[in-house]
């Protein structure tokens, strides 16, 4: 008998959204290292709460149903953008849940590098970027879109759901948890315009 699944809706107080306007200023005033190390401490709560539901899905004997209900489904795979979360997703040996903490692990490893200094050079008006062909800046596009991940799992929690119903409250909330961690990730990633700074 499976047991009943635990919601956290504290965290989501924990997720505090910001105007992304007044976000992205104050990482634009920033130096590319401390832009960095503030995405990494504004993001904390997202990632953790992230892990927490990916180590709840991983054990759970329905997820690869799930995953293929939303994978046969041609209305939401239709609307989805081409990305690498919908290329694992549809790919019916991969592991999207390992896929996506490994997605995760690397954006938060850029970031820390990226914190520590490493590939950041100067132009002749002394403005901070990275050399297009720097180690750093392959790293950079590799982990960007971490918030396609999350989306497809929302879907995925919402088809688990269905197939679990003694748990789909808890099943909602993770979907509420969700949606909150891939907002407050997008805005970190977009509104920090470390992306822009690769030249």
């Amino acid at each position: 008998m499976q047991p009943r699944l635990n919601a956290n809706p504290a965290s989501l107080a924990a997720m505090k959204l910001v105007d992304f306007g007044q976000l992205q200023a104050r990482y634009q005033a920033q130096s590319l290292t401390m832009r960095a190390e503030a995405v990494l401490e504004d993001a904390e709560p997202a990632m953790k709460t992230a892990e927490r539901i990916l180590s709840m899905l991983a054990g759970h004997p329905q997820i690869e149903q799930a995953f293929a209900s939303v994978r046969k489904n041609a209305f939401l795979t239709g609307r989805m953008r081409p990305s690498e979360a919908k290329m694992l997703l549809m790919d019916a040996s991969g592991d999207f849940i390992e896929g996506t903490r490994h997605k995760l692990a690397a954006w938060c490893k850029t970031m820390q590098r990226l914190a520590q200094g490493e590939d950041i050079a100067r132009n002749g008006s002394n403005k901070e970027y990275i050399p297009a062909q720097a180690p750093l800046a392959l790293a950079i596009a590799g982990s960007s879109g971490i918030s396609n991940f999350l989306s497809v799992l929302q879907l995925s929690l919402a088809e688990l759901a269905k197939l679990d119903g003694k748990n789909a409250a808890a099943h909602a909330a993770h979907v509420a948890e969700l949606r909150r961690c891939a907002t407050l990730l997008a805005d970190c990633e977009h509104a920090s315009g470390i992306h822009a700074a690769v030249q």
